[in-house]
């Protein structure tokens, strides 16, 4: 049975590459903002991991980030944190935050998927 990636992002073109992508290892659901990764989570969508862009409308990765880290149910899903911001105290922030990693875009496709996969392995 294949591992769970939730990846959310505003861009459709984006999310759909890297669907493509990560389909030949991992189940990849996609959600375009943090509001609706939530609602998948609220109606019962339980992925083992969250690929996260900072950057979206209505809710951030930021926000989406510490909307998980108090909740009891989906506090241990495991999240990695994409942006174009590559500013040191920005990924520190998220890091202390909770985030298991930080990729700065553009990005290695196999390097998100060695990092995915040595997160689901600890």
């Amino acid at each position: 049975m294949k591992n769970k990636i939730l990846l959310v992002d505003d861009k459709g073109e984006f999310r759909t590459l890297v669907k493509i992508f990560l389909s030949e290892k991992y189940e990849v659901e996609t959600a375009e903002d943090g509001l609706q990764a939530l609602k998948m989570l609220q109606s019962g969508y339980s992925p083992n991991l969250i690929v996260s862009d900072l950057m979206m409308p209505h809710i951030d990765g930021k926000t989406l980030l510490g909307q998980l880290n108090v909740s009891a149910i989906f506090n241990k899903i495991p999240i990695i944190i994409l942006s174009s911001i590559d500013k040191s105290t920005e990924r520190i922030e998220l890091l202390k935050s909770g985030a298991k990693d930080f990729m700065v875009k553009p990005f290695n496709p196999v390097e998100l998927e060695v990092r995915i996969g040595m997160i689901l392995r600890n």
